[in-house]
């Protein structure tokens, strides 16, 4: 991964896993809350597709966060991973 973007996506993704786990969730749990199918959100997860936004403010919502916090969440693993 060489750009910011690529990184922040990697991160979003495992820090979408670890807000997951806090709340005893899966992937096909979080696919229904936010509407869209397991497949699609798998690859979301492992980054073989960009999240869009509306998708990413709906996961948010279903985790029971902000876009914000989950944003500085994942940037913040950035730093201390990076």
């Amino acid at each position: 991964m060489d750009t910011y973007g690529e990184r922040l996506e990697a991160a979003l993704a495992k820090q979408i896993k670890i807000e997951l786990a806090e709340r005893d969730m899966d992937q096909k749990d979080l696919a229904e809350l936010v509407g869209v199918e397991r497949a699609t959100l798998n690859r979301y997860m492992q980054v073989k597709r960009s999240i869009p936004m509306p998708v990413f403010f709906k996961i948010a919502e279903a985790l029971g966060v902000t876009p914000q916090v989950l944003m500085q969440r994942s940037e913040a693993r950035i730093q201390t991973e990076g």
